[in-house]
């Protein structure tokens, strides 16, 4: 959550439309995600994660296929080129050339029966979605934040093989939590558990002037 009116959305285990509307509950706001399809008629505006676009692209510029492989290697070039104007606002020119070749490329592969046609068809169909993130603050062109936040959490579940229980399942939640947000607030986690756990026995409430 970068503020109260963008979030960040990463791969929900259970990925359904009720799943989705359970967690995000009555908050409107802006929001970032991949092109999953639970997402794409959300409420407000909605950022489309350009770095899982361009490891799509990337892919296809894999492929033995001259003509899908030349279309992965130019879509990642463009959609590169649109995560900079992040840090560099284009110009009218500039953004001309850009929205004039991204848009020639797409129409060129749209009719495409393999997977390049696929990807161009869908960025076409969600191409308001590509830059939000020009026209409104705080918000950015991927969700990478988000996931190098939660990247953690996914080793430790692969290296653990998660939990066995709903207790578990809430105590995973809470320590990560706290790690995470003891991380981006630079302060060390463990002197913050001791505090917790002796407050605890002593029937006290813990400090959370670290918090503030």
């Amino acid at each position: 959550m970068v503020n109260k009116n963008v979030c960040f959305f990463l791969v929900h285990p259970n990925r359904s439309q009720k799943a989705f509307e359970a967690l995000i509950e009555d908050w409107r706001g802006i929001l970032i995600s991949d092109d999953y399809g639970v997402y794409k008629n959300w409420i407000n505006h909605r950022q489309l994660c350009l770095a899982h676009l361009i490891r799509r692209a990337k892919a296809l510029s894999e492929r033995k296929d001259e003509s899908v492989q030349r279309f992965g290697e130019q879509l990642t070039a463009e959609l590169k080129h649109l995560c900079q104007f992040a840090q560099a606002p284009p110009k009218q020119k500039q953004w001309t050339d850009f929205y004039s070749r991204l848009i020639l490329l797409l129409l060129l592969f749209e009719g495409a029966d393999d997977d390049a046609g696929k990807l161009a068809r869908r960025i076409l169909d969600e191409l308001d979605s590509l830059w939000v993130f020009l026209d409104e603050s705080d918000v950015e062109p991927t969700n990478n934040r988000a996931e190098r936040a939660l990247r953690f959490g996914v080793l430790w579940r692969k290296r653990s093989n998660g939990t066995q229980s709903q207790k578990g399942n809430r105590w995973v939640e809470r320590i990560l939590s706290v790690r995470q947000t003891c991380r981006q607030r630079s302060e060390a986690t463990f002197p913050i558990l001791v505090n917790a756990i002796s407050s605890y026995f002593k029937q006290q409430k813990p400090s959370v002037v670290w918090l503030s």
